[in-house]
């Protein structure tokens, strides 16, 4: 068994686009359950440890952890339930060749053992992403685009720095070895590093001050490019990031500096949102003021806390990917995404999906993400953290104000409109609710899981 399967064969998938044009919506379901069985395989026997290059400062290697392992069966499940999707619809090679270059990025990102590596699937992900963002061919679409890869162009700009600055210094780029001999580089040159790291990977995490392009990007894609963005793509980078930052035993001062960059982004993406008119944007502040909350949880270099954050993850991945490809079935009806089209339609299943999706968000029980930011405040507490506790309930309570004025206006007198979901839909989107339920009633076995990511991740290098 090899962990380069995970890279590979998604990019080898998309060569079969000539030869089964019409089929590729099966083939990706199939693909998808493969790689995930595959992944499940791995349980119990990970560390383990690939090298393709030993005589070589480029030398490749992917490890594969039980935090890297979380995130693939993660990313997995998430493209499963997204390519189930599509069965009822009509093959495109255009979207099965994109997802399939994402999936590999994404898994190629959490898997590698060196930082230029890193940085090429950093830039596989970043093209698929602009290319994504242009799927729907107008003139938002490109723009949007276009603007996409002109912010992206400066995040690997500041990644090349950091890779720059820590071969010169260092003579390698296997993180092992980085690990090892960050403390003896220059105080300046850690410096630069870091900041240069942050620069890069923040403004793919989509994290303040570095995140005022996003909301137009989510605005320009369709819902379900969004979907794939909220649910995989922001949290494969996020986890990059701190993985990195605790192999190199980043200086706390630093990592209390991020938090309360968490805290701000929190805030500001919540005070957006409410005075948001769009569906498409609340949903995309709503993504920014969690990784907000993932920021503040991932830096506290506790393993209760950043477990919360891991459970976190888990629910809102689910959680967006329910609520955009819900958003994207009003789309298609009412050609609109203004939060005027709540007060409008008129189906009892979709209340139900968009009220479970909120109030978790919310951190409502008795729902999962009520689980996630409980473990999350109670880890902050045994720190005593209690101004960063604070700072969260009381933002949380503006995040409140929008959720509940949405779900209030399903009480309009105005007349709706029927809107049928069709049966496929329907089964999928009830199966993400159920996990979002059946995560807040048994959370134990998932926040087992967490607890064992968490312990891996901040272990870092040592694990």
């Amino acid at each position: 068994m090899s962990t380069l399967y995970f890279v590979v064969v998604p990019l080898l998938a998309s060569f079969l686009t000539p030869f089964f044009k019409n089929y590729l919506r099966y083939i990706s379901v199939a693909l998808n359950l493969l790689l995930l069985v595959f992944a499940l395989s791995f349980m119990g026997a990970e560390p383990i440890r690939e090298y393709i290059s030993f005589d070589s400062a480029l030398s490749i290697s992917f490890v594969l952890d039980s935090a890297s392992l979380f995130f693939i069966v993660l990313f997995l499940v998430i493209m499963t339930l997204f390519s189930l999707y599509h069965l009822q619809e009509k093959s495109r090679k255009d979207s099965f060749i994109l997802t399939n270059m994402l999936l590999a990025s994404v898994s190629g990102l959490v898997l590698s053992g060196d930082i230029f590596n890193i940085y090429i699937f950093f830039e596989i992900a970043s093209i698929t992403a602009y290319i994504l963002t242009s799927l729907a061919k107008d003139k938002k679409a490109y723009s949007g685009a276009i603007r996409y890869m002109i912010i992206g162009s400066f995040a690997s700009i500041f990644l090349l720095i950091a890779i720059m600055t820590i071969y010169l210094n260092i003579g390698s780029l296997n993180l092992e070895t980085i690990a090892k001999e960050f403390n003896s580089i220059n105080p300046n040159s850690q410096f630069l590093i870091i900041l240069s790291l942050f620069i890069g990977f923040g403004i793919k995490s989509e994290i303040f001050p570095l995140n005022f392009w996003v909301v137009d990007i989510y605005q320009a894609s369709s819902n379900r490019v969004n979907a794939l963005f909220s649910a995989i793509l922001s949290k494969a980078y996020i986890f990059v990031f701190f993985h990195i930052a605790y192999i190199l035993h980043v200086n706390t001062k630093y990592l209390g500096f991020l938090a309360i960059i968490g805290i701000i982004s929190f805030a500001i993406a919540e005070l957006s949102a409410l005075s948001s008119k769009d569906l498409k944007r609340v949903l995309a502040y709503s993504t920014l003021g969690q990784i907000g909350v993932l920021f503040v949880a991932l830096s506290s270099s506790s393993v209760d806390v950043v477990s919360g954050a891991i459970f976190l993850i888990t629910l809102h991945s689910i959680t967006k990917l329910m609520l955009f490809l819900s958003l994207d079935i009003l789309e298609q009806k009412f050609k609109t995404t203004s939060i005027e089209i709540f007060k409008k339609f008129n189906s009892l299943f979709l209340t139900v999906i968009f009220a479970i999706g909120f109030l978790s968000l919310l951190g409502i029980p008795p729902f999962g993400g009520f689980i996630a930011k409980l473990t999350i405040l109670k880890g902050l507490a045994g720190l005593r953290e209690y101004l960063l506790i604070g700072a969260i309930l009381l933002i949380s309570l503006i995040e409140a104000v929008y959720f509940f004025r949405l779900l209030g206006s399903r009480d309009s007198s105005q007349t709706k409109e029927s809107v049928e979901v069709a049966l496929l839909p329907k089964v999928l989107l009830s199966i993400m609710a159920i996990a979002i339920v059946y995560f807040g009633l048994f959370p134990d076995a998932l926040l087992d899981i967490s607890k064992s990511v968490a312990t891996s991740l901040i272990g870092g290098a040592d694990v």
